[in-house]
């Protein structure tokens, strides 16, 4: 992993990366491989929450919320 606020991905992070809990967007990847093959796993630097969000998304794709 790198050491730079964006985690291993370049570019602004995918909205996925926003914190369900809090949501910040101030997030990290903490494994490439969630419980489904399109999914990762990321921790919230803020609360310290765990979640899962997409790999990939494509652009203007809405994701739908989970509470």
């Amino acid at each position: 992993m790198t050491s730079d606020a964006e985690g291993p991905f370049p570019g602004p992070p995918p909205r996925g990366a926003r914190c369900p809990h809090c949501g910040t967007a101030d997030t990290e990847v903490i494994s490439l491989f969630g419980t489904q093959a399109i999914t990762l796993q990321r921790r919230c630097r803020r609360c310290g929450t765990l979640y899962e969000a997409l790999k990939y998304e494509e652009e203007g794709e809405e994701v739908p919320s989970s509470g």
